[in-house]
């Protein structure tokens, strides 16, 4: 007995993405290893990164932990109303925060600020400033 057209349609289907890739390997379990822990200062509600990885935000009620996977240590905090408890990455310098009740909505726009060595560089002005402006020129 020959078997009915759908039957031959499965296994030509099944062959044919066995044969390209498209099916994948099966996944017989999943390894892991833990990479890193942090002691934070309060519960963490939520979690967010950016794109890159780079940065790790941990909403805690009434601060904004900020962590960094390159120096692999919080960097800084953003204080904020306890009432929130969500938290999520929009683009490279917004995060936004939500609250059930009261019902509300917080864009939170954020600035990373840079440590620029300047240790034997041309400068004008007293040694000790405390604000250095900096110019990156190229006269090419």
């Amino acid at each position: 007995m020959r078997p009915s057209w759908k039957l031959r349609l499965l296994i030509s289907v099944t062959f044919l993405l066995a044969m390209t890739g498209l099916t994948g390997p099966a996944i017989a379990g999943i390894e892991h290893k833990s990479l890193k822990k942090i002691d934070l200062t309060g519960q963490p509600l939520d979690i967010t990164n950016s794109f890159d990885g780079k940065l790790v935000f941990v909403l805690t009620p009434g601060t904004i932990l900020v962590y960094s996977a390159v120096e692999n240590t919080i960097i800084d905090r953003i204080a904020v109303e306890k009432i929130y408890t969500r938290i999520s990455y929009a683009d490279k310098e917004k995060l936004i925060l939500s609250a059930a009740d009261p019902a509300t909505l917080e864009i939170v726009k954020f600035d990373q600020i840079y440590n620029i060595n300047i240790v034997n560089r041309p400068f004008r002005g007293p040694r000790e400033a405390k604000v250095t402006l900096v110019v990156f020129d190229d006269y090419q």
